[in-house]
């Protein structure tokens, strides 16, 4: 058999896998994407209308030049076409979260943690998920305030109960912590009843820091009222620690929002030791107050404790009070610790792995995973397999943040604040330089 030698250019093969989306098909790159490329983006586009890595390069374009409805509408459409495009995903959940729709960047985020092999593009992925939770409560607290007016005419959503950080009016700083834990426990086995919808403790945290408050859970049936209306609850339940030597004395009222009126208080006291009991004694005080009868299921279910030792549990109350100022690395410590007196306790292996991810998730800025998957994609790229090129169709490139960290204040990032025009990406991301393939292909033709 004689064989007949062509040389092709390389820069002509475009059906080959290892040229860019813009040669109608193959490996997606990134780093030549710029504002600048939008025009002619825009024109590859028009030709191919079909082709999902000529619209991916045309979001990330719009994205980067701010034009984040644009960017919005081309990566929605590739999210339709591919659902498996762990790229344009991760687009697609950074611009939602610059326009602050802080439900359609989870979706995002989550696509890519479903269909990425890439361990790192998952982590990078739950991080960004880790941080949307937190900015979304911020940014309904931020909102609600500045529709106070408004909120204050609408009626609350009916048997919905928030609950406010207990005051600690001791002066023992070992016990003031308490203050955090015993109100998650209240919010705990308050939701164990279905007749009645509690928020978060997260939720009503995000308020009273918006309201400049600190969550010392202030004594006063007003500012218990303004916070309830602004998270639209129908009730507000606060409350107060008093330790009286080896005597732990807690009082709660509920405070119906509408009216400011405060029902019948619900008090227990009893040695520091028996804390369990003494929070479950308080909870069916304030079932009665609810006028709210359980079943005896939910009597059961309150009835659990969530850990065998008052230190483990104080220790845990400690990282939860790290957490809401913002320190995460000291919040671990305090769930680890924790976990080390009693390893069972499981609010304080969840607390531990939620500070550990939204700690590294804080270096993890919108412009860093944008640069880190440009550079990803050329690396990827410049590998030239076909099992490579699949893969990053798939959102198997690396998006792992850079090394260096990025101050943050709290649990605010550099990224975009939602609602507000951030600033334009192209100021911050500068795409990587891709050298154009260079050389020949040869290609041998066989006569049977």
């Amino acid at each position: 058999m004689m064989g007949t030698i062509h040389r092709i250019p390389r820069v002509l093969a475009c059906s080959l896998p290892l040229l860019a989306a813009a040669c109608g098909g193959g490996a997606l790159q990134l780093g030549d994407v710029t504002p600048q490329a939008v025009p002619s983006l825009e024109a590859a586009r028009a030709q191919r209308p079909a082709d999902v890595n000529a619209l991916t390069r045309l979001g990330v374009a719009y994205f980067r030049a701010n034009r984040l409805d644009e960017a919005r509408g081309v990566l929605d459409s590739v999210a339709l076409r591919d659902p498996q495009n762990g790229i344009a995903a991760v687009y697609r959940g950074m611009t939602a979260e610059a326009q602050g729709d802080f439900g359609a960047a989870r979706v995002s985020y989550a696509q890519v943690v479903a269909v990425a092999r890439s361990r790192e593009v998952r982590t990078a992925a739950r991080q960004r998920l880790a941080l949307v939770g937190r900015r979304e409560l911020e940014f309904q607290a931020r909102t609600a305030l500045q529709q106070e007016a408004q909120l204050s005419r609408e009626p609350p959503e009916p048997n919905t109960i928030a609950v406010m950080p207990f005051a600690y009016a001791g002066s023992n700083a070992d016990i003031q912590p308490l203050s955090r834990g015993f109100a998650q426990l209240v919010v705990t086995d308050l939701a164990k009843s279905r007749q009645v919808r509690v928020l978060e403790r997260e939720r009503m945290q995000a308020m009273l820091d918006e309201m400049h408050l600190g969550g010392q859970g202030q004594a006063d049936p007003a500012t218990a009222a303004r916070s309830g209306r602004l998270l639209r609850a129908a009730r507000v339940v606060q409350g107060s620690l008093m330790d009286e030597g080896t005597v732990l004395r807690v009082d709660a009222t509920v405070v119906d929002v509408s009216t400011t009126g405060v029902g019948a208080p619900a008090s227990a006291a009893e040695q520091m030791s028996r804390l369990f009991d003494i929070e479950k004694v308080l909870v069916r005080g304030l079932f009665q107050s609810l006028g709210i009868t359980l079943s005896p299921a939910e009597q059961q279910s309150i009835d659990q404790r969530p850990t065998r030792s008052l230190q483990a549990f104080l220790a845990w109350s400690r990282g939860l009070e790290a957490e809401d100022r913002g320190d995460f690395a000291g919040a671990q410590q305090f769930y680890d610790q924790a976990t080390r007196i009693d390893p069972g306790f499981l609010g304080a292996t969840q607390g531990s792995a939620r500070a550990s991810e939204i700690s590294a998730a804080s270096a993890a800025t919108v412009q860093s995973v944008d640069v880190a998957v440009s550079q990803s994609v050329a690396t990827e790229t410049g590998a030239g397999t076909e099992e490579r090129q699949t893969a990053l169709t798939n959102g198997t490139n690396s998006v792992t943040p850079p090394a260096t960290p990025v101050t943050t204040s709290g649990t605010t990032t550099t990224a975009p604040q939602p609602n507000t025009a951030p600033t334009n990406p192209q100021d911050h991301v500068v795409p990587p330089t891709v050298t154009p393939p260079t050389g020949s292909i040869l290609i041998i033709l066989r006569r049977p």
